[in-house]
């Protein structure tokens, strides 16, 4: 477990007194995006505490992150499968974030078992957009519709959705791709459809890419993860790693060696799905054996 800097002044019990409103607040803001990065910069700056807590270790991180140009900054996920226990619960926050429709979903977690009785495993490989630094699928979705598909600075992969519309760039996008399940088609439906009516909270709008959408705006479009750009870019962690159960979501600046996803992928054997495809995925997993557990399947 990671410690923050300390300040030994302040217990453990002052500090949960002088925050509690701020962390009420924190969760308000998640529902109303315009206030999240005040609330965040609020919570960073309260107060330094001896404390384990790896989420207050990673928002503060991200806090450090954010004072760097876009340019300095390499956003990775860190997943330890030793720890998933497959709640999908980071599925569900998904889907609540981004009002996800249904055949929409930006984290899956498959399950596999591996080894014969006696020694039987399973295994849970919580899986997203890898958010490739060479990603195939902007090429191959550019030339079918021009600038539907694009990298930011610090990395994460995003999508025009006013441009990149329709099942023939999906289609071409996505056979690009060389990680399953990681692009969408949203077709526009709702959970509620052919019910008395439509229910209100599949008519609200989610903010993705720095503007708000309907469901009906974005039908027929290609939707995938973004690493919940408009969290992170407002200085709060992703809804999956904030959510996870089993606290196996990572998340961080691996251009910052003091972030706490730096280190674990120094002190942790870890391993990239498909390396073979020279994407070069975002994305990393953790175990004692990467090599015989989830690289089994995902070599």
């Amino acid at each position: 477990m990671h410690k923050t800097i300390v300040d030994k002044k302040v217990s453990r019990r002052t500090f949960f007194k002088h925050t509690a409103g701020a962390a009420a607040g924190a969760v308000a803001a998640t529902a109303l995006l315009p206030g999240l990065k005040e609330t965040g910069k609020l919570i960073a700056d309260t107060v330094k505490v001896n404390i384990d807590n790896d989420t207050l270790t990673m928002h503060n991180d991200l806090q450090r992150a954010l004072e760097k140009p876009i340019e300095q900054r390499k956003w990775a996920m860190v997943i330890d499968i030793r720890k998933c226990i497959g709640c999908h619960g980071c599925t569900v926050a998904c889907v609540a974030e981004n009002n996800l429709p249904p055949g929409v979903t930006y984290r899956t977690v498959p399950e596999v078992e591996t080894g014969e009785y006696p020694e039987v495993q399973r295994i849970f490989m919580p899986t997203n957009c890898m958010q490739c630094e060479k990603a195939p699928c902007i090429e191959a979705a550019n030339k079918i519709a021009k600038g539907s598909m694009s990298r930011r600075a610090d990395g994460i992969v995003v999508i025009d959705y006013k441009k990149m519309k329709g099942k023939k760039v999906f289609e071409a996008a996505s056979k690009a791709c060389p990680y399953p399940k990681s692009l969408w088609y949203d077709e526009g439906k709702n959970y509620t459809d052919g019910t008395p009516m439509v229910q209100p909270y599949e008519k609200r709008k989610a903010k993705e890419y720095g503007i708000e959408w309907s469901r009906a705006d974005l039908k027929g479009t290609t939707r995938k993860c973004h690493f919940c750009t408009q969290r992170i870019d407002a200085g709060v962690l992703p809804a999956c790693v904030t959510t996870c159960t089993g606290q196996a979501m990572y998340f961080g600046d691996l251009n910052d060696s003091e972030s706490l996803a730096s280190k674990l992928l120094k002190k942790n054997k870890s391993a990239r799905m498909n390396l073979a495809s020279g994407a070069e995925p975002a994305v990393h997993y953790l175990d004692d054996d990467p090599e015989q557990t989830c690289m089994v399947c995902h070599s």
